[in-house]
């Protein structure tokens, strides 16, 4: 039945009540939406309408997959790429031969139904593949290790293009009855790969088109075309949709946003689809609660729980001896309290039910496809399960494990100490203009690079407060080191087209590699800061009033210790030295401005320099 208006208005209407009970209950938002859908289908005997394959697949799930892997980073999957391939790869095939394997057993031997092998791996397939909507919406609140968390959401949507690939190449197997293991691995490959290339080359070709556009709507229209046209083409020409998205969606979101887009169309591609995403999620979870058949469910209980109890026990070897894996020896990658929360938060949502949903009633010699109603229930059930039991006990988990929840308040209070902080780094433009060491088309030329440096840091802080609840520190120390080589280039350029003077250059240039130094010392160092405690000791040297930083641990030129009572000095540039390993009386060594007769507070007899 088609889906008029009225009934999505009806449904948008129950999401945002919804979504404000679940702030004041602080229960996970798709979990509460998944419980309101099945309240309505309780007190409706019959569904507005039933989700089909192509409302699933064509509409719903490509912006679900675009838009995660817009906000991943190659860095980080090359950095976790090992764990995350493991997991997503061969322990989740191994896992579908496993779980397929116990149910054949359970169903054969316990149940005499009488499932073929083939069907018992079909059910293993779509059951498997975990929900990164589902696991991130919860840990938004949550403060678990930003690597975790990188490796968490990577594995869960190359674990959906896997899935979806292994599903079309079992689906085909049993639709023709020619069950070859040769030729479905030959599929499966081939479909992988050639999504993979497919999303590669589209994602290069719509980064340099957006690369000469300077309107941001007509790039948010552009990626908009490109999600789901991408879906469609890789899907006709037999390749893997999802793969095609996550590939194009990490080119433009590691190329395409930073390097071809301005900061507020940026910001404002982020945003729309961070809503879409929202309203797909409202939209989907609600519906499939709607269309939840509980008796189907209940006749099949005794399979359901079963599949349930499988799939935690194949995740848990799954994480586990990937786990012994990563950390032999001295290493440990992946510490055993993250193993933990790894494998009890693998939730099940929108795949599983878009890929059951999507079987068809007819084989293609026109007689049903065996046991597609057993499918049907026991994905729902186990969907259900994994979402109530697993996802209502994960934050009581992943808190007993050590991890502390966060105010998202806290967030946004730390986000505009930021940009007050950014706003005091351009005090040195000033003091330059008013000194009359830069010109006004000097100080216009340079205000304006670093205010869009400043702004890009901002958008990319917002995100991060929108998509965790906080802002994760290696998040953050990677955008502000980004925005010092910007700002860095701008000195480079302004240098270049003659609007400042070669002291000038030098000596803002000095200054802001002083910054990207001291981040990175703040980085490395052994007692971690919050973002807002780097970005001070970060822009302190920037700021004329700044006379103490925490930075104050070795001798800049002979890179002694700096004990208590010595005679030091300290410039704005954020060095700190001996003064008697000052070679020029009278000028820092590092930034060459000149020394002030004022001493440092608290210092015996160190002074701080102009």
């Amino acid at each position: 039945m088609a889906l008029d208006i009225d009934q999505f208005l009806v449904i948008m209407m129950v999401a945002v009540i919804v979504a404000i009970v679940a702030k004041y209950i602080r229960w996970p938002y798709t979990i509460m939406l998944l419980i309101s859908g099945l309240v309505i289908a309780y007190f409706n005997v019959d569904p507005p309408f039933v989700l089909d394959k192509d409302m699933i697949f064509h509409i719903l799930l490509p912006p679900l997959i675009f838009e995660g892997a817009l906000h991943m980073r190659l860095k980080h999957l090359k950095e976790n790429a090992k764990v995350i391939s493991l997991l997503a790869i061969p322990a989740l095939i191994l896992s579908s031969f496993f779980v397929g394997y116990l149910i054949f057993l359970f169903t054969n031997s316990l149940l005499s139904l009488a499932i073929p092998f083939t069907i018992s791996l079909l059910i293993a397939v779509i059951i498997i593949p975990t929900d990164p909507v589902s696991i991130l919406a919860i840990y938004k609140d949550t403060k678990i290790p930003t690597k975790l968390k990188n490796i968490i959401e990577g594995e869960s949507i190359f674990d959906d293009g896997t899935c979806l690939v292994l599903f079309a190449v079992m689906l085909d197997l049993i639709r023709s009855g020619n069950v070859d293991l040769l030729t479905g691995v030959t599929d499966f490959l081939r479909m992988a790969i050639f999504g993979i290339l497919l999303g590669l080359a589209v994602g290069y070709l719509l980064y340099m088109i957006i690369s000469k556009i300077d309107d941001k709507f007509t790039e948010v229209m552009i990626t908009l075309i490109m999600v789901f046209g991408l879906f469609a083409m890789a899907e006709n020409m037999g390749a893997s949709g999802v793969f095609a998205v996550v590939m194009a969606g990490l080119i433009l979101g590691n190329y395409g946003t930073r390097f071809a887009m301005a900061p507020s169309a940026r910001h404002t591609l982020l945003s729309f689809w961070g809503f879409i995403v929202f309203l797909v999620n409202s939209f989907l979870f609600i519906v499939v609660g709607m269309n939840v058949n509980l008796g189907a469910v209940w006749d099949e209980i005794e399979l359901v729980v079963f599949s349930v109890l499988a799939l935690w026990f194949a995740r848990a070897a799954s994480v586990f001896i990937i786990g012994k894996i990563m950390n032999r020896g001295q290493s440990q990658t992946l510490p055993r309290k993250w193993q933990v929360v790894m494998w009890w938060g693998g939730l099940r949502g929108a795949i599983p039910i878009a890929l059951a949903l999507s079987i068809p009633i007819y084989l293609d010699d026109g007689t049903l496809f065996p046991h597609r109603d057993l499918i049907l229930a026991v994905t729902f059930g186990v969907v259900l399960i994994t979402l109530l039991v697993q996802g209502l006990s994960l934050k009581s988990v992943i808190a007993k494990l050590g991890f502390h929840t966060v105010s998202k308040k806290d967030a946004e209070r730390e986000e505009r100490e930021i940009a007050t902080l950014l706003k005091d780094t351009v005090d040195e433009l000033i003091q330059l203009k008013d000194d009359g060491e830069i010109s006004t088309a000097a100080y216009d030329w340079l205000i304006h690079k670093y205010s869009q440096a400043n702004s890009q840091l901002l958008t990319e802080l917002g995100v991060l407060v929108q998509e965790h609840g906080f802002i994760p520190r290696e998040e953050y120390t990677y955008s502000v080191k980004e925005t010092l080589e910007v700002k860095k280039e701008a000195v480079k350029e302004s240098w270049e087209k003659e609007l400042i003077t070669g002291k000038v250059g030098e000596r803002l240039l000095l200054e802001i590699e002083a910054q990207i130094s001291i981040l990175a010392i703040e980085t490395d160092a052994t007692s971690l800061k919050m973002p807002v405690d780097l970005l001070k000791s970060v822009t302190a040297p920037a700021r004329s009033n700044s006379a103490k930083t925490d930075i104050e641990r070795n001798c800049a030129i002979c890179m002694g210790l700096i004990e208590s009572g010595e005679s030091t000095s300290k410039c704005r540039c954020g060095t700190v030295f001996h003064d008697a390993c000052i070679e020029e009386e009278g000028r820092c060594p590092v930034c060459i401005a000149p020394l002030c007769a004022d001493k440092e507070e608290g210092g015996s007899s160190g002074q701080e320099m102009a």
